[in-house]
Formats: structure tokens, C-alpha cells, sequence
């Protein structure tokens, strides 16, 4: 058995306008994305079956998909604005964090028992970690996670840290599946994967005035996204001969071990990063990087392992299986038997440490746990049939309830809670928890939309497009340091705006009546509604507005309020062209 059996049907799916992400991929949008998509079927046969999944074309010349860009774009920005809104301007004081273990269990436990509910079967894929499994378990992981950060419930501090682990896990098992099958290590892939994990930081980092580290699971798996890829694409050649790709991921243990475990040698590669106190970072950048990554410098390393010996273990289940029932339950006996053994001393002697001791044992131990849930939720063909769907919805939109849990769950950067309804916490929590998990869930789907839509597969069109960003955003930060040097007055703001407004209006519809036109001007005037992303509106109010109640993050000099009085500028220029684009 190989790799490509088992992924090749499932994690491997991929349409015309999308290459597969390891954390998830749903280009099958159904209508969340808008009336003006394209189908994804092409054959007759497959259009009953797919009627209700659509697809996001690429951005075209046409008023219908300049139109569908600019709408998802505007809902972007205005979940934007709302996540800068609970942090700068809430209605209500922000409340401290209480933790009570009754309610944290409480809660917990009424989430799980209504998860089963929603058990579903999945007889077509009863492969070991197939996709539904997988999303499952980041689901319930992401939930207690979750539950840790809002109730601050430190007791549980030393679950979360394997949960981590197991989410970094995945990245290597992941990405190191798809560069083994798949073989694509081109721009467009890069590009769009960089989309997925970091677009939705990018903006908040520009909202928020915040620093990357503060949002440390996106550095995480961005680095260790780039630690498979490099490993993967140097000497991509003998990556499926036998030998030589296990020495690739020896050498890369080795140098592991050099940086993270040899004193002083960490220091040295990273003498780069910044040592004084900033936002997330209190220690300075450096310590913050060498205590994240210090945790799980092994975990990625380790879901490569797997992901490389994975056939031998989807071939081991499968012969065992084969087997009479008795024989078959006698074999995966001793191995529970083993597994439960070895859990039981990692608990006793491991698990158990406080908080800090317990973190010089996690790197090299977190395996256990792991292992041991694997083979558990896998060791029988009916258990790997089911999933339950509620978790398995709430795994794939981890990255989004992490970023936004700062601020719109959380507020502070994650210190403090969001209060909308006081006096009542229960109530109150169950409220924003409803806002949360559905602006959450709108921002995974435009995220990945509009990687649909601006980072299509064909190399040239994403280059123009590439381009076509950079350009826009460069332009609109101009005309904000020009206003910030000029002082930034609100009518000038205004008049300005309104002047971008029609000339924007004018170009889009000309390029409209004329359906296409030559070199990089089209993608540029195509972009007008690209600028909506940076609605920064919020951000452009702190500049207005005096005596905030609750003070922002500390603005990084004339750069941020540059961006954030541009902000203005770019959102109602955006809102004046889709207006008039519509109603006009």
C-alpha cells in the first residue's frame, strides 16, 4: 500500500481553481460566497450530485465577479471593523476572567453530549485518520482549547500543551503527504498557502497595531509549514526511493537537534529577532519564539515520521482486520494493553508535573498521548466509520476561532472578556459565544473564497494578481502618509475619498463596457474592490476620535496611523464604488 491509495481519493480531491490545503479545503461553498459562481460539475451525470456545490471562479472583467469580489471583501472589512469595535469602543466594560471547574466541566460536557447527537457515518472512507476523523479531532482539541483561554483555567494548562503539539503534528503529517503525492512545489501552491495561514493575521496585526508573535500558532505552523517544504522540495527527485527521502528526514532531526538542544545554538540562528519588550512578547521576541517553538521543535519532525511510515500501519489494520474476529481482537489486545501501559506511566510520571516542570518533559514525550488516541479512535473499522459532525464543523474553522478569539470573544488581546450582556455571565457568554462562532465561520469561508478568487492555480494569472495587490495596497498607503503628513483632517479625508469614488466608478464600468482590457491595468482597476480589505475604518476612527474608553494597543509610529487614516480613505472609496456599481 502507498501513500497515494489512501490520500489520493480523499485529502488529494482538488478542483480546477484550487490546489489542497492541509488544514482544510472547502471549495464546495454552496451559496455562502454569493449568487455568481460557477458549478463545479462538468459532466451530466455529476450535476444531480453536485447541485447544490458551487465553486469560486477566478476574478474575471465582469461586472458579476468584480461585483462578487467586492461584496466578500466588504464583509471581510466589516468583520474587521466589528473585531476593532469590541476592542476600542465596547458598550460595555470589559469584565476579568473567573475560572469555576463546575462550570468549565459543565459546559464541556453539555457541548460533547450534544456532539453525539450529530454522530454521522461515513462508510466510504474507513481508512486510518481519514478526513472527517481528523477534522473531528481538531474540533474537540479547538474547543477545549478555547474553553482553557476564556475561563483561564490553568489546571487543564498541560492538556492544552498536547493539544498544541498535535495541531503542529498534523502540519508535518499533512504537508509532508501532499508534497509526497502530489509533487507540486511551484509559486501558486506556496502562494496559496501562505494565503490560508496568515491573510486573516495580516489584517489583524494592521487593525489591532499588534506584533505576529502575539498570534503565536501562526508562526508556528507557518515555520514548520516551511520546514516540510524545504525538506520536500530539496532533492524532491529521490523523495519515493526508499532510503534516500528517510535520510532527508534523519538529516532534518539532526539539525533539529542542533538548534533546539544544543545551548546556545538557538541564539545564534535567531539572533535576528528583537530582545526588548513588544506586544505578545514580553520577554522580547527571541525568548518567545524559544519558549513556542522550544515545545513542539519535534512534532512536525514527528508527524513527518509518521506520514512516511503510514502505509505500514494502514497495512497492519487492514491484515488484522482480515483476520477471524477473535484472532483479529486478540492481536489489537496486546497492542491496547501496550498503549494503555505506556499512557499510564506518561500520566503518573509525566503528566502530572506542575506547569513548568512538566514543559521540560513535553517535547520529547507528547508522542505518547498521540499515539495513543490514534490508535484508539482507529482500532476498529466501525469507529472509523463515524464522526461526529459538530466537531468535525468546529475543526475546520480552528485558524479563525483562533485569530478572533483576541477580540471578539476575548477582548485585550485575549486578557480580558467581551461583555454584551451584564450582569449575566452565563447569558453573556452564550451570546458572544453565537457571534463568535458564526463571524468565525463567515471568515474561513471568504478567506478561502477569495483565495479562489485572487490565487487561482494558473501561474500567470496569479502573478498579475499578486501584482495587482502589492500595487493597490502601495498606492492607498501613499495617499495616507500624503494625508498624515498633511494632517489628516476629516474633510480632506472626505473630499479625497469621493474623488478616488468616481474616478474608481468610472474605470470599472468602462472596463465593464469594454470586457477586457490590455496589461496590468485591467487586474488593477478589476482590484478597486480589493481595498475593502483593508477596511481599516475602524482604525481611521481611533485617528477622530478623542479620549477612547479603553485605550488600544500602542500604535508603531507614523507607519500604523498612516494605515489607519488611509483606512477611511480605502473603506468608503470601496462602499462608494459598490454602491454605484449596483445602483446606479
Amino acid at each position: 500500500m502507498t501513500l497515494q491509495s489512501y490520500f489520493g481519493n480523499e485529502h488529494i480531491k482538488t478542483s480546477k481553481y484550487d490546489s489542497v490545503s492541509t488544514d482544510e479545503e472547502i471549495i464546495e461553498l454552496k451559496n455562502d460566497m454569493g449568487d455568481n459562481v460557477a458549478v463545479a460539475s462538468k459532466k451530466k451525470d455529476e450535476k444531480k450530485k453536485h447541485k447544490n456545490k458551487k465553486i469560486i471562479d477566478p476574478v474575471k472583467c465582469t461586472e458579476e465577479s468584480i461585483t462578487l469580489l467586492m461584496n466578500n471583501l466588504t464583509q471581510f472589512g466589516a468583520i474587521l471593523f466589528y473585531s476593532w469595535f469590541c476592542e476600542n469602543r465596547p458598550v460595555f466594560e470589559h469584565s476579568e476572567k473567573h475560572y469555576s471547574r463546575d462550570i468549565f466541566w459543565f459546559i464541556t460536557l453539555i457541548y460533547l453530549a450534544f456532539a453525539l447527537t450529530t454522530m454521522k457515518s461515513n462508510p466510504k472512507d474507513t481508512s486510518l485518520l481519514n478526513r472527517e476523523q481528523t477534522e473531528e479531532w481538531k474540533g474537540w482539541m479547538q474547543f477545549l482549547f478555547l474553553m482553557y483561554h476564556y475561563f483561564h483555567a490553568s489546571e487543564v494548562y498541560n492538556s492544552i500543551r498536547v493539544y498544541i503539539s498535535c495541531y503542529v503534528w498534523m502540519t508535518g503529517f499533512g504537508n509532508f503527504s501532499f508534497f509526497y503525492i502530489k509533487r507540486d512545489f511551484g509559486a501558486v501552491r506556496f502562494w496559496q498557502m501562505m494565503w490560508r495561514l496568515n491573510f486573516l493575521v495580516f489584517w489583524l496585526i494592521m487593525i489591532h497595531g499588534n506584533t505576529f508573535i502575539l498570534y503565536y500558532i501562526n508562526p508556528l505552523h507557518t515555520f514548520y509549514f516551511l520546514m516540510v517544504f524545504v525538506t520536500m522540495w530539496i532533492g524532491s527527485s529521490c523523495n519515493h526511493d526508499k532510503y534516500p527521502v528517510r535520510w532527508k528526514v534523519l538529516c532534518l532531526a539532526l539539525i533539529i537537534f542542533l538548534i533546539w538542544d544544543v545551548p546556545g545554538v538557538f541564539k545564534f540562528v535567531w539572533v535576528f529577532l528583537p530582545r526588548n519588550e513588544t506586544i505578545g512578547a514580553k520577554f522580547g521576541v527571541l525568548h518567545e519564539w524559544h519558549f513556542r517553538s522550544g515545545l513542539d521543535h519535534y512534532s512536525a519532525l514527528f508527524g513527518m515520521a509518521f506520514a512516511l511510515n503510514y502505509p505500514l500501519a494502514q497495512a497492519w489494520l487492514k491484515s488484522t482486520e482480515e483476520m477471524p474476529w477473535k484472532r483479529q481482537w486478540y492481536l489489537k489486545s496486546i497492542v491496547l494493553s501496550i498503549v494503555a501501559i505506556g499512557l499510564a506511566l506518561w500520566v503518573n510520571e509525566i503528566f502530572l508535573l506542575p506547569k513548568l516542570r512538566y514543559n521540560e518533559h513535553h517535547a520529547y514525550t507528547f508522542w505518547i498521548p498521540l499515539l495513543g488516541y490514534i490508535f484508539i479512535r482507529n482500532c476498529s473499522e466501525t469507529l472509523r466509520g463515524y464522526h461526529l459532525d459538530l466537531l468535525t464543523r468546529m475543526g475546520k474553522i480552528t485558524l479563525e476561532t483562533y485569530l478572533m478569539q483576541h477580540h471578539i470573544w476575548l477582548t485585550s488581546n485575549a486578557k480580558t472578556l467581551l461583555v454584551i450582556i451584564p450582569g449575566s455571565p452565563l447569558c453573556n457568554f452564550f451570546v458572544v459565544s453565537m457571534i463568535y462562532l458564526f463571524l468565525s465561520n463567515r471568515l474561513f469561508r471568504l478567506t478561502v473564497g477569495l483565495r479562489a478568487m485572487l490565487v487561482p492555480n494558473d501561474l500567470s494569472t496569479a502573478g498579475q494578481l499578486f501584482f495587482t495587490m502589492c500595487t493597490t495596497l502601495a498606492t492607498f498607503y501613499g495617499i495616507a502618509k500624503v494625508l498624515n503628513v498633511l494632517g489628516g483632517e476629516i474633510f480632506l479625508v472626505i473630499i479625497v475619498t469621493i474623488m478616488l469614488g468616481v474616478v474608481g466608478f468610472i474605470l470599472v464600468r468602462k472596463v465593464i463596457d469594454d470586457g477586457t482590457v490590455q496589461g496590468v491595468r485591467s487586474p488593477y482597476i478589476m482590484f478597486t474592490g480589493f481595498i475593502a480589505l483593508v477596511v481599516c475604518v475602524g482604525l481611521a476612527l481611533e485617528v477622530y476620535l478623542k479620549n477612547p474608553p479603553m485605550p488600544a494597543p500602542d500604535p508603531q509610529g507614523g507607519i500604523a496611523q498612516s494605515i489607519r487614516l488611509g483606512g477611511m480613505v480605502i473603506f468608503v472609496y470601496a462602499v462608494i464604488v459598490f454602491t454605484m456599481d449596483n445602483y446606479v
